[in-house]
C-alpha cells in the first residue's frame, strides 16, 4: 500500500474520510428524515437512529474489543481498529436510507441499490487503501452497520406511519355499483 501509485490513489479517495465522520452522516441522516417528514413520508426515525447506533454501536465495540491499526511510518500506534467507524456508521445509513427511500418510492430500486452497496463499498474500499484498517475492520464494520441497519428498518422503518392512499370500498350490492353506459347496456 506504500507504492506510489497507491499513494495517488489515497490522495484521490481522500475527501471520503470526512463523510465518514458522525459529525457529516448524523446531520446527513437528519436532514434526510427532515426531507420524508416534509413529504408526509415515514421512515425518517429508522435513517437518524441508524445513524446514531452506527456510531455508538462501533464505539462500543472498541472499548471492548482492541485491535491494533497497520502500523504507518510517521503515525502512533492505535488500538481502536475493528471495526472500521467509518465503515460502519456509512453501511448503516446507507441501507436504511435505501431500504427507507426505497418503501417511499423517493428513489427506485436500481438507485436504491446502488446507494445500499456503492457507499459502503467505496468506504471501506477507502480505508483498506488508506492503511487506516485491516481488510477484516472493514468486514466487521459492513457486518455491524448491515445488523444495525436491518434493526432499524424492521423496528422503525414505518415510525409515524406511511402516506398511503385510503382504500376503494368494494361495491357488494347492485344499487352502489356504477350504472353503465346506454350504448354498454345495449349490447348486454
Amino acid at each position: 500500500m506504500q507504492t506510489p501509485a497507491m499513494t495517488r490513489v489515497r490522495r484521490l479517495l481522500a475527501p471520503l474520510f470526512p463523510l465518514g465522520l458522525p459529525g457529516a452522516f448524523i446531520p446527513a441522516a437528519h436532514l434526510v428524515a427532515r426531507g420524508l417528514e416534509r413529504r408526509g413520508l415515514a421512515g425518517g426515525p429508522a435513517i437518524v437512529t441508524a445513524a446514531w447506533f452506527g456510531w455508538l454501536g462501533q464505539r462500543g465495540v472498541k472499548l471492548v474489543y482492541h485491535r491494533e491499526r497497520p502500523l504507518r511510518p510517521g503515525v502512533r500506534r492505535r488500538t481502536d481498529s475493528y471495526p472500521s467507524g467509518h465503515t460502519t456508521g456509512i453501511t448503516a445509513v446507507a441501507l436504511t436510507a435505501a431500504a427507507v427511500l426505497a418503501q417511499r418510492g423517493v428513489i427506485s430500486h436500481r438507485a436504491a441499490k446502488r446507494l445500499a452497496f456503492g457507499a459502503p463499498a467505496v468506504m471501506g474500499a477507502y480505508r483498506v487503501i488508506a492503511d487506516e484498517h485491516w481488510a477484516t475492520d472493514v468486514l466487521g464494520g459492513w457486518l455491524c452497520g448491515a445488523a444495525i441497519a436491518i434493526s432499524c428498518t424492521a423496528l422503525l422503518g414505518d415510525a409515524g406511519g406511511a402516506r398511503r392512499r385510503p382504500p376503494v370500498p368494494r361495491v357488494s350490492s347492485p344499487e352502489l355499483a356504477p350504472r353503465r353506459l346506454p350504448a354498454l347496456a345495449a349490447r348486454g
